[in-house]
């Protein structure tokens, strides 16, 4: 599968140790629909530019931001853009045809892939219930398996057992792996995801996670369909980058 590992300009030297290429991290949206850019290094070339509108806001008129997207595009040589969060229908169809014309990949999430018709719908592979290859069957039934790749979130998540057991609480990797220890985990084939449950004075427990070998198991399943690409997100993988991906030779 062709992977790119999403990181911060504050985060790019400990991703470029990995054998995946490097969606960069480093533009958002201002309120007033300007592309702001934290420092690169000038020689940087090469990976995504990955686009932020957090705390942000789409101009009315997107045409300034997409070709100042596209001139980024053509400076560092990335071979596309990827959206963090779905924008106005108008900004997809004017960024979408203007990468396309000069050769560079648009992808977006799947909820706003229908404005995009060059563009490639990003699918979350999270999956709470349901089967995770049933999902993406579907997917790939209605976008073509060409246009689709996988965001491979990582899932920490412990849920109650019962209604009056609370809400739903995303987990740290050292609180996962403090509540994990001692505890037989399992193995769910239809998310591709381990489980196991614990009791507390307020009630029973279920946590449904991700590791490295669950991560793999998804990539497996997309890539039996024919999907090809796939994103994964530093510092949610950095306990797991040396499983997940080969080191950089020095040779």
């Amino acid at each position: 599968m062709d992977l790119y590992l999403a990181a911060d300009s504050g985060r790019q030297q400990q991703a470029m140790t990995c054998t995946a290429q490097l969606a960069h991290m480093s533009y958002r949206l201002g309120s007033d629909g300007t592309l702001l850019v934290s420092p690169l290094p000038d020689t940087l070339r090469g990976g995504l530019l990955m686009l932020s509108d957090e705390d942000g806001a789409y101009p009315e008129a997107p045409e300034g931001l997409c070709r100042r997207l596209l001139q980024e595009c053509l400076h560092r040589r990335y071979a596309g853009v990827i959206l963090d969060a779905a924008p106005p229908e108008n900004f997809c169809r004017t960024l979408d045809e203007l990468l396309f014309r000069q050769g560079r990949k648009l992808f977006l999430p799947e909820k706003a892939a229908q404005f995009a018709p060059h563009g490639t719908a990003v699918v979350c592979t999270a999956c709470t219930s349901g089967s995770l290859e049933d999902k993406l069957a579907e997917a790939a039934e209605h976008w073509g398996a060409e246009h689709l790749a996988l965001d491979l979130q990582r899932m920490m998540i412990d849920f109650p057992l019962s209604a009056s057991g609370g809400d739903a609480v995303p987990l740290t990797p050292d609180r996962l792996h403090r509540l994990a220890e001692g505890r037989p985990t399992y193995f769910s084939r239809p998310l591709c995801a381990r489980y196991f449950t614990y009791h507390t004075d307020g009630g029973s427990r279920f946590v449904l996670f991700d590791d490295a070998q669950t991560l793999k198991s998804k990539m497996e399943t997309a890539e039996k369909l024919g999907i090809r690409q796939g994103f994964f997100m530093l510092p949610e993988v950095e306990d797991l980058l040396s499983v997940l991906f080969a080191p950089v030779s020095d040779a």
